[in-house]
């Protein structure tokens, strides 16, 4: 038996013959190690190791005629005193909480893991590397753009990351799971400078497998993202055609993303909600939410809460499908769960989230699109964490370059995007076959067909 399964299988037996016959209980274990590398400015920042872990417990007291109150507490001490405290805690929080009739855990008695699934989630090269060589291969990335690029200053920050984990979930519905993830990522961030003007800018990646970082590839374009900056001035103001570049992309997606969690629907924060069955973008436009995606960043054989992940459509052609559920949402809408509880670790509570969530890629050639548009090529943008959930509305910083027919022509700064969530997902006119993640959502590079863009 794996160790960490046994650890919490341990735990679980010591708290709960705590509890009542008509409670609930759910034990998230979580324990796990990494380490990181920083390189900054030709000499090493920081190298960190780190090992541990912790324990959520989740109680649902059944002794109310209207529902079930859930408690939740935690803690990072594997020791029996500290985990029967951490139930005590549990139990206090559930007894100050209303009662809901929505509250109830999972009730999975068997599941068959995915062999295939979970040999694509763990890394087996991980630590293989020895620290003096990840610092030799950050220098060797800083030492090669400095030379080939004579407009950067220095290489700001870059920094190499990897990490395993070990998930344990059981609740006394008889429910068990266990599996393991590996992750890598890889951050570059640049300092360029022409003619008194300094810009800042940068790249990363994280992925499953060490094969699948690129590292000549992330040093590259960190470099061509910052140089980008260089001679940024304003546009004139207008409706003008807008390239989304990836990044960009997945910035936009996320904010879609929230839009169609049950629970931002339920609570009246999603500008999607009393749209299911309706056209809410273009017909270039799908999105999905895989928690089965191979090597996919937020892939797993089950939710945060133990129920089966799968692959769900949730905007097909424009047409709005499906709501992303957890047991609790999908309860309230009289539903079952689509394998989306998320949680940011042991030390929360489950509620609705996203998986690995992305637009389909379409069938154009980055190329070809670029060298058929004239616009705004969009490469960050700013005060997106601003926009209202509710409206969809927005107005943002954004930065790019000028594009002319696939020729760069200048960079564009000081200018505002301003729009609406539902009119941009409606105006995309073309998306490329490029898909690319950055962490757990993924974009292809996409043109809307205008915006409102505020400049000179």
């Amino acid at each position: 038996m794996n160790a960490s399964l046994k650890i919490a299988k341990e735990i679980y037996s010591w708290i709960y013959p705590r509890l009542s016959d008509k409670s609930e209980l759910e034990v998230f274990f979580s324990q796990g190690r990494g380490r990181s590398v920083i390189w900054s400015e030709k000499s090493c920042e920081d190298i960190s190791q780190s090992d541990g872990g912790g324990v959520g417990v989740r109680v649902i007291l059944r002794d109310c005629a209207k529902g079930g109150r859930q408690g939740y507490a935690f803690t990072t001490s594997f020791e029996r005193a500290a985990v029967e405290k951490t139930l005590e805690r549990a139990i206090d929080s559930a007894r100050a909480l209303p009662a809901d009739p929505h509250r109830l855990l999972p009730k999975l008695n068997t599941l068959q893991m995915q062999p295939q699934l979970m040999v694509d989630m763990v890394d087996e090269s991980l630590y293989c590397q020895t620290i003096s060589a990840i610092k030799e291969k950050l220098k060797a990335g800083e030492a090669q753009l400095l030379k080939k690029y004579p407009l950067l200053r220095s290489i700001l920050r870059a920094g190499f990351s990897e990490g395993s984990s070990d998930i344990v979930i059981l609740n006394s519905n008889g429910l068990e799971q266990f599996y393991s993830v590996t992750h890598a990522g890889l951050g570059v961030s640049c300092l360029a400078e022409q003619s008194g003007e300094r810009q800042e800018g940068g790249y990363g990646v994280s992925k499953r497998f060490l094969r699948d970082l690129d590292w000549d590839f992330i040093f590259e374009s960190s470099a061509q993202k910052t140089l980008a900056l260089l001679g940024g001035k304003p546009i004139a103001t207008g409706n003008i055609p807008v390239v989304f570049d990836p990044s960009v992309g997945c910035d936009f997606l996320s904010l879609a993303a929230d839009a169609v969690c049950a629970d931002s629907v339920q609570k009246g924060k999603s500008y999607l909600a009393g749209r299911l069955g309706t056209s809410v973008a273009s017909e270039h436009v799908t999105l999905v939410d895989d928690g089965l995606l191979p090597q996919g960043l937020a892939s797993s054989p089950v939710d945060d809460e133990g129920v089966p992940t799968q692959t769900t459509l949730v905007l097909e052609r424009g047409l709005l499908k499906q709501w992303l559920y957890d047991t609790y949402a999908a309860l309230k809408d009289n539903t079952v769960s689509t394998g989306n509880a998320v949680r940011s670790g042991y030390g929360s509570s489950p509620s609705a989230g996203t998986s690995n969530f992305y637009m389909r890629p379409g069938s154009m050639d980055r190329e070809k699109l670029m060298a058929q548009t004239t616009g705004l090529y969009l490469l960050d943008v700013m005060g997106l964490h601003m926009a209202d959930p509710i409206s969809g509305d927005f107005s943002l910083a954004a930065i790019g370059y000028w594009l002319e027919r696939g020729e760069r022509k200048f960079g564009v700064r000081g200018v505002t995007l301003a729009g609406n969530l539902l009119d941009l997902f409606k105006k995309v006119d073309c998306v490329c076959s490029d898909l690319t993640f950055f962490g757990s959502v993924g974009s292809p590079t996409f043109r809307v067909q205008d915006l409102s863009v505020s400049g000179s």
